[in-house]
């Protein structure tokens, strides 16, 4: 654990990248020893990265539980706030690196642990467009994504590494709602 309280607030609430005598910090490890384990810093963050989001989507598990399909694309938008109130190291961590660009050229090592990473969202996705529509298209995707994931991580986004309020679920679960009544047709 870091040592004091500012530590920790380096270590989670600056854009930059810390250095290693700042990851050993928050990882109560001597700088040297976290290359022991870690090819390099950026193999570091990657796997930090990773280990958030799978935490992310280890929420998943309770939409299924969500009988309507509106209310389910609204529900998984929401879980984007409410996870930037219970995780907020690990939703600044998420905004750390794109998955496209660690999948492009991943840190040694961590080719496994990234190959498929992403899958449970698109699986989600496609389960939400499936119940609310009936089937699943290019634009019914589109309004599932925008609707559950793009619409509350926008409304969330300039706040991640502070207090996200919980006022501000109302709002984000007004977007979603109206996100995700929108037709799949054109």
């Amino acid at each position: 654990m870091p040592s004091s309280t500012g530590q920790l607030r380096q270590c989670t609430s600056t854009g930059a990248r810390p250095r290693s005598r700042t990851s050993a910090s928050c990882s109560a490890h001597p700088s040297g020893s976290i290359y022991h384990r870690f090819a390099s810093r950026d193999a570091l963050f990657a796997a930090a990265w990773i280990r958030a989001v799978r935490r992310y989507h280890a929420q998943f598990d309770r939409i299924t539980t969500v009988a309507d399909p509106v209310e389910a694309i609204v529900e998984t938008g929401l879980l984007v706030p409410r996870f930037c109130r219970a995780h907020p190291r690990d939703a600044r961590m998420l905004t750390v690196f794109r998955y496209r660009d660690l999948v492009e050229d991943p840190p040694p090592g961590l080719e496994d642990d990234l190959r498929d990473l992403n899958a449970p969202v698109g699986r989600l996705l496609s389960d939400l467009a499936r119940r609310r529509y009936g089937r699943v298209t290019k634009r019914g995707l589109e309004i599932v994504a925008l609707a559950a994931r793009d619409t509350p991580l926008g409304m969330v986004r300039s706040l991640i590494g502070d207090p996200v309020p919980q006022w501000l679920d109302e709002p984000v679960r007004a977007a979603c709602r109206a996100v995700a009544l929108l037709d799949d047709a054109r």
